[in-house]
């Protein structure tokens, strides 16, 4: 075989497509795609063929030909979810019954986290919740503990010229919006303009120029299908695109028959074209740019309105990716700044109260007058409260900030009565009775012992400083099939109204308590931050008959039956 055959054979072989190669090999004859959710989908809906790869084990499979949007989870196809991978056990592995949403377009593939337990992740990265991410050939998902390999087999088959003369625009932008303004990098909203404007425009090139804001000139921020890429940059007089930047509209114009073609800049000639601005806050930013080459083509009103519809998703978006941007590094700052406090806390001033500390206790144990012990005294209980501070300081920035627990068995029941034994000094000071009642059938909660005995330790502390002398403290402990409920009552003079709203604010600081002593209200915080770091819920309420009730209500997933 001839040399330039082979070299032909070489070219041909690099431009197939991975879908044509996976087609030639037949790499999926084992895997049997179910179309989802229509069993015949509507003509003008795009299908995407994709392959879901377990990743410790690449032979369990499913396909699916995804034709609308569908959820996907462990439940039921009763319930309208799709089950993942119905030939293993997926319950164990943090799997939500409804755990997210894939959802196509003519251009995209997204996929939705719907406030599943344990999260979404794409290539080791949290999605969020409610927030729509991209999935492309050969991502790395996971769902929960499930790990899988995303396989795009077939992209939607669609004709521009057919979009074109069918589509109409009511139907498809709202596609294109959600498409465009769900990004929140700068390059993915770039990117996704581009993609709507290919998908649904006969064109040959598409570019998106910005206005440089130290020289007035326009440069190409992102292009695609351009020829002359020493193109990078615009005046903004004596331009077509200038024309647009100061005019703020739109400009379309097609080579007239027999006339010359569109001068874009010197040497590089089009034969259509269409400018649409970038536009926020009544300033035009940029425009973006699509240019046919071939000698008969135009563009019609119909692209033009699509194109202006796309700039304006396009600009929202530049906007929103831009403040995500500001308040991504705000929060990396923020992350550094309680960092250091964390490092200040723990070191360096737990050292200095330590050696206080030290220094103190060896004075104690000297012989000295009564007002030298006093001071002594007040010098080592202070320095042990600031010591108890800088505990809890630390652990409400950590529930705070991170929320990093350490999920194992916990027996509540065992949590309460080690609390009331470690607070017994303080409740015989009070001359106070302690009632502890257990209600329903209990079970080990799965969740973080250190956090969730603190959250015991300080509610019944709470209660026990706000009761009178010779108080009634009540704690009940109900156990239900879905959730624990623990409640803790005083009789003390309740919390005031008007803190009520407030009471869980950090740092809110309410009433003295019976003994007269204020504190910065890191205890309450705790419990918020516990509570929450756990996805429960808790409230604080003045009981009818008197007194003040926290409530606090805990899930009871992944909970173990008490033996």
């Amino acid at each position: 075989m001839p040399s330039g055959t082979d070299e032909r054979i070489r070219k041909v072989t690099t431009e197939l497509s991975d879908e044509l190669v996976r087609e030639m090999l037949h790499l999926d004859e084992d895997v049997s795609y179910i179309p989802v959710p229509h069993n015949q989908p509507p003509a003008e809906h795009p299908v995407w063929r994709v392959r879901l790869d377990l990743a410790f084990d690449s032979k369990v499979r499913m396909g699916l030909d995804i034709n609308d949007e569908i959820e996907i989870g462990r439940g039921d196809s009763s319930s309208g979810v799709i089950p993942l991978f119905p030939q293993i056990d997926i319950e164990n592995l943090g799997v939500s019954r409804s755990h997210a949403r894939l959802s196509p377009t003519a251009a995209k593939l997204f996929i939705i986290d719907l406030g599943s337990t344990n999260g979404t992740a794409i290539n080791g990265r949290n999605v969020g919740v409610n927030v729509p991410s991209t999935l492309a050939d050969g991502d790395y998902l996971r769902l929960g503990r499930l790990e899988c390999v995303v396989r795009i087999i077939q992209r939607p088959k669609t004709h521009t010229s057919m979009l074109r003369s069918q589509a109409n625009l009511a139907d498809i932008l709202p596609a294109i919006g959600r498409g465009i303004t769900a990004q929140l990098e700068r390059a993915e909203v770039l990117r996704s303009a581009m993609d709507a404007i290919f998908a649904h425009i006969e064109t040959d090139e598409v570019s998106i120029w910005l206005v440089d804001e130290q020289t007035g000139e326009l440069f190409k921020e992102s292009g695609r299908g351009v020829d002359n890429e020493q193109i990078k940059r615009l005046p903004v007089r004596d331009s077509l695109a200038g024309q647009v930047i100061q005019s703020g509209l739109p400009l379309r114009t097609n080579r007239k028959k027999d006339g010359e073609p569109i001068k874009v800049k010197t040497n590089y000639l089009v034969e259509a074209l269409i400018y649409v601005p970038l536009v926020a806050g009544g300033v035009t930013f940029g425009v973006i740019a699509a240019a046919q080459h071939e000698p008969g083509q135009i563009f019609t009103d119909r692209d033009e309105k699509l194109m202006m519809a796309v700039a304006d998703f396009t600009a929202v978006a530049l906007q929103n990716a831009r403040l995500y941007r500001a308040l991504d590094q705000a929060l990396t700052g923020r992350s550094k700044v309680v960092t250091a406090l964390h490092s200040i806390l723990s070191y360096d001033l737990r050292a200095m109260l330590n050696a206080t500390l030290g220094y103190a206790g060896l004075l104690n144990s000297s012989a000295l007058d009564e007002e030298a012990a006093e001071i002594t005294d007040d010098i080592l209980r202070n320095s042990q409260a600031m010591n108890e501070l800088i505990d809890q300081i630390i652990e409400v920035t950590a529930l705070s900030e991170s929320a990093v627990l350490h999920h194992e068995a916990c027996d509540l029941i065992e949590f309460v009565q080690r609390a009331i034994d470690d607070l017994n000094f303080a409740i015989e000071d009070k001359l106070a009775h302690v009632d502890f009642r257990v209600m329903g059938d209990p079970y080990m909660l799965v969740g973080d012992s250190h956090y969730l005995y603190r959250l015991v330790v300080n509610l019944v502390d709470n209660a026990v400083k706000y009761s009178p002398p010779v108080g009634q403290i009540s704690i009940v402990l109900a156990f239900s099939p879905s959730d624990v409920i623990l409640r803790v009552r005083d009789n003390g003079a309740g919390i005031p109204e008007e803190h009520l709203p407030y009471l869980f604010s950090r740092y809110f600081r309410g009433k003295p308590s019976a003994d007269g002593s204020t504190s910065l209200g890191l205890g309450l915080e705790l419990i918020r931050a516990t509570v929450e770091a756990h996805r429960g819920t808790v409230m604080a309420r003045n009981h009818e008959d008197g007194g003040a009730e926290f409530i606090i209500t805990l899930p009871a997933a992944g909970s173990q039956q008490l033996h």
